[in-house]
């Protein structure tokens, strides 16, 4: 029965070390990516293998990003207005590297997010039918997938906070993805590191909004942010009375 166990535990253990040890075989970098204002951008694949290891891509578009109602849509790639990868498929020969383009079809009136899944595979789909048609096998005991987070910024990048009327929220009421840093609550005559100051790190998307504490008692509240398309840090005051 101990025999049992120490075997079992030595399969799971085996079974965890897999795509750790898998992974190692190709690796993506950046793994987020904010396209330029043409709407282009970049990520390197690269292979740790002697072996060519063949990759195929997928893109998502994540609706209600940072919000409970997330989800991940898959765009098709002859839509013509979404997020394309070039090459989508490709083959790196061992311990090269590939660049791959992202580039956005289409720019939105409001900032977008996707992901794009960069997968290791068998073989390429032509590679897969020739050795079919051949009789040979093929086989891929583990599924190398690769998430990259692609920000896709607007038309119009505009950035514009505001406070619900009841001033409990801050809402985004612009156009791109803002990264909030910090909130600084001050009373009458403070300014200032006088003020009670909050560190945050929270994107607030498009027409999403982001929970205040109380303000009572205070005078004034400071909002500090992250421009990412500007690469700037920048804050906004609003008055409470």
């Amino acid at each position: 029965m101990i025999v049992l166990i120490k075997k079992i535990r030595t399969l799971f253990f085996c079974l965890l070390s897999v795509p750790l040890c898998a992974s190692a075989n190709m690796t993506v970098y950046p793994m987020a990516v904010g396209l330029d204002a043409n709407g282009e951008g970049s990520v390197r694949v690269i292979s740790k293998s002697p072996e060519v290891q063949y990759v195929r891509t997928k893109v998502l578009r994540i609706t209600d990003p940072a919000t409970p109602q997330e989800k991940e849509v898959e765009v098709s790639g002859g839509s013509g207005d979404e997020l394309v990868v070039m090459p989508p498929m490709f083959a790196i020969p061992g311990g090269a590297s590939k660049r791959a383009r992202m580039v956005a079809m289409d720019p939105q009136e409001k900032e977008v997010l996707y992901r794009v899944m960069f997968e290791s595979v068998p073989a390429l789909e032509d590679t897969v039918n020739e050795e079919k048609s051949k009789g040979i096998s093929t086989e891929l005991s583990v599924n190398l997938i690769w998430g990259v987070l692609v920000s896709v910024p607007p038309r119009q990048p505009v950035i514009q906070l505001t406070l619900s009327p009841d001033k409990t929220l801050l809402l985004n009421k612009g156009t791109q993805r803002v990264k909030i840093t910090g909130i600084s609550l001050c009373r009458k005559g403070q300014r200032g590191e006088a003020c009670s100051r909050t560190n945050e790190n929270r994107n607030l998307f498009p027409d999403s909004t982001y929970k205040l504490p109380s303000l009572k008692g205070f005078e004034k509240i400071e909002i500090t942010y992250k421009d990412w398309i500007k690469n700037k840090n920048d804050s906004q005051v609003f008055s409470i009375n």
